[in-house]
């Protein structure tokens, strides 16, 4: 991406060589990556993790509220451009509750297994969103991320798998309706 005609080369044998990623070890490792952060950004805070939940929280009843205080009472042309913006402002609350239960699921939250799993297992539910079984497949998820054999949750297909209406989905426009398609309906479904 971002190559500007430039993504294939061609070897001395006059065949295409794709080269799109690195495919050499990089110079550094994860744990020299881990050793430039500072200490204290490892460090859980029960008091910083509850402020982020309390202001969602705040954030969430107070739209709720405006919504069933003033937007039922609009005019009909207004009202119907006061729920989108509603939605919007809302789904993006109910968003970062989701973050804050995904963080618990991590054990993030607090320092507290039973307070982590507690407060995941209530945000998710009320996001309809089953906390206990998407704890354990995600952390399956993130020891397999990236292999074709063992991940369960964002498994790529292989190019030769592929039909033609895929192929069709994976240029510009149709990555644009497969994420207007995952953001409306997608994830609901």
């Amino acid at each position: 991406m971002g190559s500007g005609g430039r993504a294939t080369q061609r070897d001395n044998s006059g065949n295409k060589v794709v080269k799109r990623a690195p495919s050499s070890k990089p110079p550094f490792t994860l744990s020299d990556i881990k050793k430039t952060i500072p200490p204290h950004c490892f460090n859980r805070s029960l008091l910083r993790s509850s402020s982020y939940l309390f202001v969602d929280l705040f954030f969430s009843f107070f739209f709720y509220y405006v919504a069933s205080t003033y937007i039922i009472h609009l005019p009909t042309p207004l009202s119907y451009v006061a729920w989108v913006v509603y939605w919007i402002l809302q789904g993006c609350v109910q968003m970062g509750l989701w973050v804050i239960g995904h963080e618990c699921g991590h054990q993030a939250f607090s320092d507290y297994t039973w307070l982590n799993d507690t407060i995941g297992y209530f945000l998710h539910t009320s996001l309809l969103a089953p906390y206990f079984s998407w704890k354990y497949s995600h952390r399956r998820h993130h020891s397999n991320t990236a292999s074709l054999e063992h991940d369960e949750s964002f498994v790529p297909k292989k190019k030769s798998s592929l039909n033609s209406f895929a192929r069709l989905l994976n240029t510009p426009p149709g990555r644009f309706f497969r994420l207007v398609i995952l953001c409306t309906i997608g994830w609901l479904l």
